[in-house]
């Protein structure tokens, strides 16, 4: 099984490779307009076509709202953000070409002013929301010193692709694998690093459980640790969706992690700041559910000790 998996790989990687260079060449050759008609299709065409993706958000969108909205409503928002998620990937290619012009245009931060914009250090966090990728480029573009902890995919042909794109602007990217030694040089030299925070993180890779939008979910405690090991500050930054294919930039609040006390359950500690930080992040997603991606198995790992039948039926 080990072998034909190797087989099916060394088949599928470079085929992967190659329509992923075309899409860097085609895409950004695209007006606008076209491009937010064609991601609107396409995701629209998922929503219906794909019945895994269609299965795990709305058993997600089940978990998280019951009965307080209707199965309508439900679908709605599955439907809004799969379009919204296929325009994000989309736009990975599209402003690649004429990028500074094309973030001046259809990328705003707001407020355009603030903590974040400060020449100190800060741990960023931030979701699947909107256009997360777009934050980076433009933060870089403004001449913010930010990186962004970003996992290694499996084609290491497109990581270091994707990875050239997500530079073009003079942002950072950090590996997450040992990255800790990196991040407290970065924040000891008023650096900002970004975090991704919404995704399952087992608990022997350093995750720890959380209430995630209700559910008790496994998050990375790294973030909370690093800010309460190096006194810096931590302020979101979420995107949302905007009309005619532009995107917000939202930052803020600012949580200030408690001064470093050796004497404490460090332990508890993180996991208050964790717990701060997912509320804040738990907070936009119902604000804003159809900019959020559903159609991931967030809970797919159940807490040792609760009721299965708590959890959304991926099946």
């Amino acid at each position: 099984m080990n072998r034909l998996k190797t087989i099916r790989r060394a088949i599928r990687q470079p085929l992967e490779t190659f329509f992923f260079r075309v899409a860097i060449l085609a895409i950004p050759l695209l007006p606008r307009f076209l491009i937010t008609l064609i991601t609107y299709l396409l995701g629209t065409i998922t929503y219906y076509v794909a019945k895994r993706e269609r299965t795990i958000g709305l058993a997600n969108l089940e978990v998280v709202f019951g009965n307080t909205i209707s199965t309508a409503e439900k679908r709605a928002i599955l439907k809004k953000s799969l379009i919204s998620f296929t325009r994000t990937m989309t736009d990975i290619f599209w402003f690649s070409m004429n990028t500074e012009k094309r973030l001046r245009k259809y990328q705003t931060f707001i407020p355009d002013s603030g903590p974040y914009f400060e020449e100190k250090a800060h741990v960023i966090i931030t979701a699947h929301t909107g256009n997360w990728e777009l934050i980076g480029l433009e933060s870089g573009q403004l001449g913010i010193n930010v990186a962004s902890v970003a996992a290694v995919t499996k084609n290491a042909a497109i990581d270091k692709l994707l990875n050239r794109l997500r530079k073009r602007t003079g942002m950072e990217i950090i590996a997450r694998e040992g990255a800790m030694r990196t991040l407290v040089s970065r924040f000891r030299n008023q650096g900002k690093a970004a975090f991704v925070l919404d995704q399952n993180t087992a608990e022997d890779q350093g995750g720890i459980w959380i209430d995630f939008l209700g559910m008790p979910t496994p998050v990375s405690a790294a973030p909370a640790h690093l800010a309460y090991r190096t006194g810096t500050d931590i302020i979101f930054a979420f995107s949302q969706p905007g009309k005619d294919g532009t995107y917000e930039a939202h930052t803020g609040p600012v949580i200030t992690p408690p001064p470093f006390d050796k004497t404490h359950n460090q332990a508890e500690v993180v996991a208050a700041l964790t717990q701060q930080i997912m509320d804040v992040v738990s907070e936009q997603i119902r604000t804003h559910p159809e900019s959020w991606l559903w159609s991931y198995k967030h809970w797919k790992q159940i807490k040792p000790g609760t009721d299965p039948a708590m959890y959304p039926a991926y099946n």
